[in-house]
């Protein structure tokens, strides 16, 4: 499977667990990497989610505990992530996350 990657814009987050369901791309088995940071929501632009930034502002933001799972029983998508998304800042901020889907992971190994 060719990775696939999303955008997706969270309004006013402190830390916190995250949910995003992405019907297709995302499988139980599925690999996924999240990272974060901060964004701007450009007052008045018309260029909709392309007027959005990427900012690094003076905030620690990361994600932690990333999972993915399948469906809930009775839901009729294949898949999302849940990850824990850590904001060290002292108000909410606006976010920024790719998350990215691979394949399932090519082996599985027992360590330890």
């Amino acid at each position: 499977m060719e990775p696939r990657t999303v955008r997706v814009f969270w309004r006013k987050q402190k830390s916190g667990w995250l949910n995003f369901n992405w019907n297709g791309p995302i499988q139980p088995n599925s690999v996924v990497h999240v990272s974060a940071c901060e964004c701007l929501f450009n007052p008045g632009s018309i260029a909709g989610v392309d007027g959005i930034t990427l900012h690094r502002g003076a905030a620690t933001i990361s994600v932690k505990n990333v999972r993915v799972h399948g469906p809930n029983p009775g839901d009729s998508i294949t898949g999302g992530v849940e990850f824990f998304l850590q904001v060290d800042w002292n108000a909410p901020l606006d976010i920024a996350t790719d998350i990215t889907v691979m394949g399932p992971p090519e082996q599985k190994f027992i360590v330890g």
